[in-house]
């Protein structure tokens, strides 16, 4: 007879799942089935579901639990795991009745089942995502198309803040990486990710509107990546209007992601990017940007920047040579070099500098400047 009972309470708590009530049905029914209260906790400590609703919990313990673990502060606490993908995502905490135990690690498998639904949901959305932002950061979706299939996903391409890139690296592969939920309340309640969020190769993209908080943004990221990595590192990128720009946010933020913490991005280095993954790359349009400030500037103010930068580089960066070649003082070139720096945050004095903009101004030399040494 308590066998048929059991069955029956296995069903109606399967049904709640198929009702809408979801993991608050579930508890529900077992607190009224076995007169235990029960909950389930994400593990960060935060209540996902309770009943009663007010029962009192011991959170901050809860965050202690570990793999094994069968009770968690109070002996008359049991704890079942809640695993999403071979991972524990949550736990089922209940003061349990005699020969109850059964109903209690049902309960759990019909948790996990929910969450393994309501993830592939968000997986599917996720992987477009993916698809679109990795088709736009290395330039096979461009232009027009390009804006279209970025406002499906809500990054609109001339928003006031513009988008941020957020890029998180991890010794997970990208496969862990699209599996993991972000937060369970927000997965529990259908709303998904907070932000649009893909997986790009083995880094967890973030695509943040640039009026939000990004450093704290980029914690939460990084909170949330050493879950699975101590070692995880999250890169910020600059605010972005366009696919291109939002591109370049991309490759500045991959490459500020050092291992150890949140780290802004430097301004981008063309020369970096060649040695990394140039064919697939839209180099053409990043030259173009490169090279923006310098060719508005001198739109603007009547000045010969981007011309002064060539002639100093095809003269091996020699001040006096490339002056007389200017026709300018040397103080005068010195001074159109340190606006160059300032506009740019490269200096054509350093190694990278040179090597950034030797790459940048070859095809600018290609049609136009009149320099001798350009390579054609």
């Amino acid at each position: 007879m308590q066998s048929v009972t059991q069955a029956d309470d296995m069903l109606a708590m399967s049904r709640a799942l198929t009702d809408g009530t979801g993991l608050a049905g579930v508890v529900t029914i077992l607190r009224r089935v076995t007169s235990a209260p029960a909950a389930f906790v994400d593990l960060r400590g935060s209540l996902l579901a309770s009943a009663p609703t007010r029962a009192q919990w011991p959170l901050p313990e809860l965050r202690s639990w570990r793999p094994g673990v069968r009770h968690v502060g109070d002996p008359a606490l049991a704890v079942e795991p809640v695993a999403l993908d071979g991972d524990v995502v949550a736990l089922l905490v209940v003061r349990p009745c005699a020969g109850q135990e059964a109903v209690f690690r049902v309960a759990a498998e019909l948790a996990s089942l929910e969450l393994a639904r309501l993830q592939a949901l968000l997986t599917g959305r996720r992987e477009m995502a993916g698809q679109i932002l990795e088709d736009v950061f290395t330039g096979r979706s461009r232009g027009r198309e390009a804006r279209e299939r970025l406002a499906s996903l809500g990054i609109e391409s001339g928003a006031p803040a513009g988008h941020s890139v957020l890029v998180g690296r991890t010794a997970r592969s990208g496969a862990q990486l699209r599996t993991r939920p972000w937060n369970l309340h927000s997965l529990l309640a259908g709303r998904g990710d907070p932000y649009v969020r893909a997986t790009v190769g083995n880094d967890l993209v973030l695509v943040v509107p640039g009026s939000d908080s990004l450093v704290t943004v980029a914690r939460m990221l990084l909170q949330h990546l050493r879950m699975l990595d101590s070692a995880a590192s999250v890169g910020i990128g600059p605010a972005a209007s366009d696919p291109v720009s939002l591109s370049m946010s991309y490759h500045q933020a991959r490459d500020a992601a050092a291992p150890d913490g949140v780290h802004h991005a430097r301004p981008l280095n063309l020369g970096y990017l060649l040695l990394g993954s140039a064919d697939t790359l839209p180099m053409r349009e990043f030259v173009e940007r490169a090279l923006e400030p310098l060719t508005a500037h001198d739109t603007r103010t009547g000045s010969e920047l981007l011309r002064s930068l060539v002639v100093y580089l095809d003269c091996d960066c020699s001040i006096s040579q490339a002056a007389d070649r200017l026709f300018v003082h040397r103080n005068t070139l010195r001074h159109r070099l340190n606006i160059i720096s300032e506009l740019t945050g490269w200096s054509p004095d350093t190694f990278d500098g040179r090597m950034h903009f030797w790459i940048a101004t070859r095809p600018a030399a290609r049609v136009g400047f009149e320099s001798e040494g350009t390579i054609e």
